[in-house]
């Protein structure tokens, strides 16, 4: 048998080894914030990409710890400020807050329980500072039907540094069929979505339930960007972290 020259036998080898470096590469599609300390753990915000680097999921991950040793005896909700990613952007989210409420809030009989809001904003802090406690044009100027879910209600007011909800009447909470354990809600100001919100009760959290919900979504959106289909509340028994996501995601 013929032997090759020497150049063609290095060639052959170098070829080859790129070859089973680029068959090894490994695309990246799973993208995690800072870490925030949150009672005696640490949360962090969370997106997963496709290997096309299309969003398909944004939330939040924190260990059990983090629902230990809370926050005690504040009048209003105690926020923490989850940064997302600097190695992905994902319109039109900015940040993600995690709020402990440790009495609830209003409407009384209803929100007025232990939980956490999970604020999916799509504006900086700075302008959510903007956002005046008596913005109260702002806060009730309606939104253009074609922008709201069906079955949804623009609630009257409005938080400062938030903005006004609108909430969901089919929920159990509204609809006599149960209490409230987790629900999603659209926030809304001066007549413009400016975030999305699942809310869920610490003791739906501390019995480490599973929920996969749909969420209705309106006929348009205002702001360009991938909106969820459902929301996924969840407790992993082998990483041993809560994650809270919004899924199903679709560009408008």
């Amino acid at each position: 048998m013929k032997k090759l020259p020497l150049f063609y036998l290095l060639m052959i080898l170098v070829i080859g080894t790129a070859c089973n470096k680029d068959d090894e590469e490994v695309i990246q599609t799973e993208f995690t914030g800072p870490k925030v300390n949150i009672g005696d753990g640490q949360a962090w915000s969370f997106i997963e990409t496709d290997e096309a680097g299309t969003p398909v999921a944004i939330g939040v991950q924190f260990e059990p710890e983090a629902l230990i040793n809370l926050p005690s005896g504040s009048s209003h909700a105690d926020e923490f400020v989850l940064p997302l990613s600097s190695e992905v952007s994902v319109e039109p989210y900015d940040h993600i807050t995690m709020d402990w409420n440790e009495h609830g809030h209003p409407p009384l009989m209803i929100y007025d329980l232990p939980h956490f809001d999970f604020h999916f904003y799509f504006i900086s802090g700075s302008e959510r500072d903007l956002i005046g406690p008596f913005d109260t044009i702002q806060f009730n100027r309606p939104m253009a039907p074609e922008y709201l879910a069906p079955m949804y209600l623009e609630t009257p007011g409005g938080v400062p540094r938030m903005g006004a909800h609108i909430i969901d009447l089919m929920a159990p909470e509204f609809t006599e069929t149960g209490i409230f354990t987790h629900t999603f809600i659209y926030g809304k100001y001066d007549a413009k979505m400016n975030f999305l919100e699942p809310m869920v009760t610490k003791d739906f959290l501390d019995g480490k339930n599973h929920v996969h919900q749909a969420i209705r979504r309106p006929q348009e959106y205002q702001t360009a960007g991938y909106y969820p289909g459902t929301y996924t509340i969840d407790y992993d028994e082998d990483t041993k972290l809560y994650t809270i996501l919004l899924t199903d995601l679709v560009k408008y």
